[in-house]
């Protein structure tokens, strides 16, 4: 069986229900789960989330399509668990911070020649 972790990136506290079994997703924490289960509570895979978002409760008529698709983005799904702070991207390179400059026009005393 394969599974994939689940990460709540949102403030609020997330309960669901796959055929018998609940799955709690509490925010900032991965939690694996079974692929079956990410496919049915989520979509994840599916392009149309219309069902699942009605399914979650979070979209009742079609003008709460985009605040409840809002919601669903801040479900992360990978194959290992994401540490706080990690980024799922691969990290390329690393770029200095810019250097702090002047600001134009700021008024700066004149030097004694």
């Amino acid at each position: 069986m394969s599974t994939v972790f689940v990460t709540n990136q949102g403030s609020q506290p997330l309960r669901a229900k796959y055929v018998t079994q609940w799955f709690d997703f509490p925010p900032d924490r991965s939690v694996e789960i079974p692929l079956e289960a990410a496919q049915s509570i989520f979509g994840y895979g599916d392009e149309n989330k219309e069902p699942y978002l009605v399914r979650l409760g979070w979209m009742k008529m079609n003008t709460d399509y985009e605040r409840a698709h809002d919601r669903l983005a801040q479900f992360v799904f990978s194959r290992q668990p994401v540490v706080k702070g990690q980024s799922l991207a691969p990290l390329v390179e690393r770029v200095a911070p810019p250097k702090a400059r002047a600001r134009v026009g700021a008024k700066v005393p004149m030097q004694a020649a």
